[in-house]
């Protein structure tokens, strides 16, 4: 099930430019839901967009500057261990734990559904 990912809803509520927003979603594409992980390689984003690897530093250097709810969007020591606080958060929030991600799926599905039903009936 790579490439997808449940999106924050509060993201949405932040000024933030399409290139870093691309990025972000890039990344949350890239987390590993089990392990509730950050799977960042700024190399890997760099190929994927075209961009130069020092656009893609200062894009992350300004993404870890913007936070919701006092958790930063990245976060990063050096510019070598990622982490996404405030997507972690969010997944723990609907009940997404480690190595237990089935709970989270369940509820994120019954949600999809409970909603469905309510633009259908």
């Amino acid at each position: 099930m790579r490439q997808f990912y449940v999106s924050d809803p509060e993201l949405f509520n932040i000024k933030i430019d399409a290139f870093e927003f691309k990025l972000y979603e890039y990344f949350c594409r890239n987390y590993d839901l089990k392990r509730l992980n950050a799977y960042v390689r700024m190399v890997d984003a760099a190929d994927k967009f075209k961009i130069p690897l020092p656009k893609i530093k200062e894009s992350l250097d300004r993404l870890s500057r913007i936070t919701i709810d006092f958790k930063p969007l990245i976060s990063h020591t050096d510019f070598k261990y990622f982490q996404m606080p405030r997507y972690k958060h969010f997944l723990e929030s609907i009940q997404f734990r480690k190595n237990y991600s089935t709970k989270g799926w369940r509820g994120t599905q019954k949600q999809v559904k409970t909603t469905l039903n309510g633009v259908y009936e």
